[in-house]
């Protein structure tokens, strides 16, 4: 199909200071002169207009000719191209991307590498939206890939992991996601705690208090990189903390420190309607309290045995192993009548591979390697949890006003 198949077809092309009325005048002045409306797209930056629209024009129309005089009456420039319709179907039947960037972009050169490395794979960047307030710290990139070309699972990992490889170069955060209708269908998110939801790795700071610092912190790294069995490890380091008063314990989970932006990310999310828990290898008496504490929807996490005020060593129960934190979210869906797609998993060690691959969105946040390489997308440059929420799709301008709804306020994060 060409161009020779729409003679009176045209695109239209209106740039200048924006006001009130261009598009009405516009479409009235289609209607007016026996024109069609094709298609009509239109975006404003910092008060600039862009607007386009592909129009059919029969010769006996007036249309043009009175669009040119209102245009310039409007002050405003206006550029005529000929239609294509090769352009318009092979952008319908490629497969999209939403790729994220999150990081310093003020001078251009993190977008200038990102954006060659697409076109050098004959990637067409359709829309890009900024995701911050000020600053140029975020951007979200609407990308067709080839003509016809909707990538394998394994292709589109190949491709994002080029694509993260790329961010880790350039000191920039970046998610690869197809852009389709179930992108910001998540409703449920699943959390681990430590090293994720706070500070820390609880385990090794309990140790701390029975001189065992240093020994316990070695295995729960190794645990954390997947180079040991969790279960094995978990058994091992409680073995340590034998004799260690409750009270100590209980005092020293207290005075943990969350992760800064955890309480945002909470309350935003929990405003806009998800359903949120945490899932931990860590102790019931801290992530119980972190529930109630934050009204979250459920927590499961391991009981320590408690004997004479004293923990013995050992815990209560099953482990809450890599597997059983995948269960618990497939259980929580259920519960909650959602499909896994609409589930988000986020974490930072191997026990929670397991948990991102089964969830609709799994998210590495400062995570091992060995996460990372199944994760749909990592955090890796930012500190605060809640910069996650511009990964999720979401922009400052969303943000903002999800806080004016739920009342209250609190310092935004930079995208980047």
């Amino acid at each position: 199909m060409t161009s020779h198949e729409y003679p009176d077809r045209i695109v239209l092309h209106i740039a200048g200071a924006d006001r009130p009325g261009v598009t009405a005048r516009l479409t009235e002045i289609i209607a007016e002169e026996s024109a069609d409306l094709v298609d009509i797209g239109q975006s404003v930056l910092h008060g600039y207009l862009m607007l386009s629209a592909i129009v059919d024009v029969p010769t006996t129309s007036n249309a043009f000719r009175k669009i040119l005089f209102a245009v310039a009456d409007l002050g405003l420039r206006l550029e005529v191209s000929a239609y294509r319709a090769e352009r318009a179907h092979s952008a319908r039947d490629a497969g999209t991307l939403a790729v994220t960037v999150l990081g310093p972009l003020a001078d251009g050169g993190a977008t200038a590498r990102i954006t060659r490395f697409m076109a050098e794979r004959d990637m067409n960047i359709r829309e890009i939206r900024s995701l911050s307030d000020k600053d140029l710290s975020g951007l979200e990139l609407i990308v067709d890939l080839k003509p016809g070309e909707e990538p394998e699972a394994g292709e589109l990992m190949d491709l994002r992991g080029k694509l993260l490889a790329l961010g880790t170069e350039l000191g920039v955060d970046l998610a690869v996601q197809k852009d389709d209708i179930f992108r910001r269908d998540k409703r449920l998110v699943c959390m681990d705690v430590d090293s994720t939801f706070v500070k820390g790795e609880l385990i090794d700071e309990l140790a701390s208090l029975v001189g065992a610092k240093e020994k316990v912190a070695a295995i729960t790294a190794r645990a954390m990189r997947g180079e040991i069995d969790f279960k094995q490890a978990l058994t091992e380091r409680v073995k340590l903390l034998e004799g260690l008063p409750f009270e100590q314990a209980k005092n020293l989970a207290d005075r943990s420190e969350l992760t800064p932006g955890a309480d945002r990310f909470v309350r935003l999310l929990q405003g806009l309607g998800y359903r949120i828990g945490l899932v931990s290898g860590g102790f019931t008496f801290f992530v119980d309290d972190l529930k109630a504490r934050f009204g979250l929807d459920f927590a499961v996490s391991n009981e320590l045995e408690i004997a004479d005020g004293k923990l013995t060593g050992r815990v209560r129960g099953s482990i809450v192993d890599g597997e059983r934190k995948s269960q618990v979210l497939r259980d929580m869906s259920q519960a909650y009548r959602l499909r896994l797609g609409q589930t988000i998993a986020i974490g930072d060690g191997a026990n929670d591979i397991l948990m991102l691959q089964s969830a609709g969105l799994g998210i590495a946040f400062r995570a091992k390697p060995k996460l990372q390489a199944v994760a749909d997308m990592s955090l890796n440059h930012h500190e605060r949890l809640d910069t996650l929420l511009y990964l999720m799709g979401y922009n400052a301008r969303d943000l903002r006003e999800a806080e004016n709804v739920a009342g209250w306020s609190a310092n935004p994060p930079k995208a980047g």
